[in-house]
């Protein structure tokens, strides 16, 4: 019994000292919701444009380019897209292509002194490097696909005396 009496205040007190349980943290309701937000943003500008694109340098034998009209000609079907650069413009970016094959002439619009229809494209000569050994103007297939930007489409050529018509 007088073993009890030493072991009951000693209970007591190692139950008094014990930690009190934690309760779990509470969620940042204001940082999930900040995330949530921007993950939705996300995924919508990503569908905002679907499809694919091309993107590329633009040179014209002047010296300055003039704003320009480019069109991207889908192979299988000759469905055609379009964006236009305005004068100066060195860079230019096409989007929402369907996935395919693409041919991309680029056509004056008739400023800056220049003439409207002058067509310049993406072709083998532009492949070649547009040396004087490069010989063939035949127009490249660029492959787009779906969620993509194909790069380094570069229209350089305007050496080519048969490239489709402005459409």
């Amino acid at each position: 019994m007088k073993k009890l009496f030493l072991l009951l205040p000693l209970l007591l007190l190692l139950a008094h000292c014990a930690p009190a349980p934690v309760a779990p943290p509470t969620p940042d309701v204001g940082w999930m919701v900040s995330a949530t937000l921007t993950a939705v943003a996300s995924d919508a500008s990503a569908l905002a444009a679907p499809g694919g694109g091309i993107e590329g340098r633009l040179a014209y034998p002047a010296e300055s380019t003039p704003a320009l009209r480019i069109v991207a000609f889908q192979v299988a079907t000759g469905q055609y897209y379009v964006v236009e650069t305005t004068a100066g413009q060195t860079f230019y970016r096409l989007e929402g292509l369907p996935e395919g094959k693409y041919n991309i002439v680029a056509y004056t619009l008739g400023s800056e002194g220049v003439a409207a229809g002058l067509a310049g494209g993406y072709t083998q000569a532009v492949l070649c490097g547009m040396g004087p050994e490069c010989t063939e103007h035949g127009l490249v297939d660029v492959i787009v696909f779906e969620g993509e930007i194909t790069p380094g489409v570069d229209i350089l050529d305007w050496f080519q005396p048969n490239f489709p018509p402005m459409p």
